[in-house]
C-alpha cells in the first residue's frame, strides 16, 4: 500500500492505492485493473458555533441526503439541505435546549417527514423537534432526562413499533428510556445503570431474543456496558466488558460477517479503536486494538473499497483528521489511512453525497465552526 497524489484539473486528489484486483474481460482477452481509493480534499460548509454531533435525513422530501449538525455554545442546530452534488446550501438555525451535544433522526408522530431528537448536556433534557417536510422544523418540546446527557439513539424497546429513545447520561452514570406514543410526545423517564461516564448508548440485538439491546461506553471505567432489553421497556443489569482508555462511541456491526452482532469502540485517551467480537448469546470476546489518530471521537462503518467487508471511518478530533480502516471481514483490520478535515472533528459520517453510488465522509469540526465533506472517487490504472 503507498500513498500518492493524483493532480487532475489543477486540482490535487488524495489517493490511498489498495491492493484490490479487479479483472475485466476486453477483446477475449483478461486484463487486470488495480483499484485505487481516493477522497477529494475536504469541502467546508460554515454551521453555527462549536459543532459537535451530525446526523442525515431527508428533511425537505427531495430524495438527497441533508444534514442536522449540533451547535454546542449557540443553543441550536444547523440544517443544511443537499444539493445532491456533494454541496450544501447556506445553514438555516432551529433553538433546542442548553448545550446540544447529540442529534438523532427518526419521525416520531408518523407521519413521513424526519423529525429530531437532540440531547441537551447543559439543560439536562431532550428536545423533540417535528419536522414540516419542507426543510423546515417546529418548535423544541423538551423532556427531562438525566445530568448531562451525551448521546441519543433511537430504537423500539416495547415492541409496539412506535420510535423510543435512549439517552446516555455522563453523570449520572446510566442510560434514559423515554418510550414513545406515536403522536410526537414521550412518556416519563425509565433509568437504567451503566458504568462510570456513560457517554454514548448503540442498539443491537445481541443475544438473538428479537428484543432490542443496548451497548453503552462508559469512559471513565474504561469498558462497554451491554444491557438485555425485555422487549417490554425496560433493561437487564449491565455486563461489562474492557476497552482501551477513555471510550467515547461504540457502533454496532458484523465485522467477520458470521451473522452476530459485534462492537467497535472508539479510545479517545489510547488512541486506538476496540473491536469485540460476540458470540450470538449475548457475550463477546475480548477486544482487538488498533491505532488510529490523537483524539479520537466518534466512529461510522462504511464499505470504502466496495468488497462487500465493513471497514471503518474514525474522527480525529486531536489530529485533524479521519482514519480510515479496511476490513478484512475476518474481524480484524488494517492500518489507518489518515485524510484531513476542519479542526478538532467531533463525529463523523458515512453517506453518498453526489449520488454517484461511491461511500463519502462528512465530519462535524468543532474548532473550525463547520462541516467538512469529502467525496469518494474510484480510479481505475491499468
Amino acid at each position: 500500500m503507498s500513498d500518492r497524489k493524483v493532480e487532475s484539473g489543477g486540482s490535487f486528489v488524495l489517493c490511498v492505492v489498495l491492493a484490490v484486483i479487479i479483472v475485466l474481460p476486453l477483446g477475449g482477452n483478461v486484463v487486470a485493473f488495480a483499484q485505487t481509493l481516493s477522497f477529494t480534499p475536504a469541502a467546508n460548509f460554515a454551521v453555527g458555533n462549536t459543532p459537535t454531533d451530525m446526523a442525515l435525513g431527508d428533511f425537505n422530501g427531495d430524495g438527497i441526503q441533508d444534514l442536522a449538525v449540533t451547535n454546542s455554545n449557540d443553543n441550536n442546530i444547523s440544517i443544511l439541505l443537499g444539493l445532491g452534488t456533494g454541496s450544501f446550501g447556506a445553514a438555516t438555525n432551529f433553538s433546542v435546549g442548553i448545550v446540544p451535544r447529540a442529534i438523532a433522526v427518526g419521525d416520531f408522530n408518523g407521519d413521513g417527514k424526519k423529525d429530531l431528537a437532540v440531547a441537551n448536556e447543559a439543560s439536562n433534557n431532550v428536545s423533540i423537534v417535528l419536522g414540516t417536510g419542507t426543510g423546515s422544523f417546529g418548535a423544541a418540546t423538551n423532556y427531562a432526562v438525566g445530568i448531562r446527557p451525551r448521546s441519543v439513539t433511537i430504537g423500539d424497546f416495547n415492541g409496539d413499533g412506535k420510535q423510543d429513545l435512549a439517552i446516555a447520561n455522563l453523570t449520572d452514570n446510566n442510560v434514559s428510556i423515554l418510550l414513545g406514543t406515536g403522536t410526537g410526545a414521550f412518556g416519563p423517564t425509565t433509568n437504567f445503570a451503566a458504568g462510570m461516564g456513560a457517554i454514548y448508548a448503540a442498539v443491537g440485538d445481541f443475544n438473538g431474543d428479537g428484543k432490542q439491546d443496548l451497548a453503552v461506553a462508559n469512559t471513565f471505567s474504561n469498558n462497554i456496558s451491554v444491557l438485555f432489553g425485555t422487549g417490554t421497556g425496560s433493561f437487564g443489569p449491565p455486563t461489562n466488558y474492557a476497552v482501551g482508555v477513555l471510550p467515547r462511541s461504540v457502533v454496532v456491526g458484523d465485522f467477520n460477517r458470521d451473522g452476530k452482532q459485534d462492537l467497535a469502540v472508539v479510545n479517545f485517551t489510547s488512541n486506538d479503536i476496540s473491536i469485540l467480537l460476540g458470540t450470538g448469546t449475548g457475550t463477546f470476546g475480548p477486544a482487538a486494538n488498533y491505532a488510529v489518530g490523537s483524539g479520537p471521537f466518534s466512529l461510522a462503518i462504511g464499505d470504502f473499497d466496495i468488497d462487500g467487508k465493513p471497514d471503518l471511518a474514525v474522527a480525529n478530533g486531536g489530529s485533524n483528521t479521519v482514519s480510515i480502516l479496511l476490513g478484512t471481514g475476518l474481524g480484524s483490520f488494517g492500518p489507518a489511512i489518515n485524510l484531513a478535515v476542519g479542526s478538532t472533528p467531533r463525529s463523523v459520517i458515512v453517506a453518498d453525497f453526489n449520488r454517484d453510488g461511491k461511500q463519502d465522509l462528512g465530519t462535524a469540526n468543532e474548532d473550525s465552526n463547520n462541516v467538512s465533506i469529502l467525496l469518494k472517487s474510484t480510479l481505475l490504472a491499468q
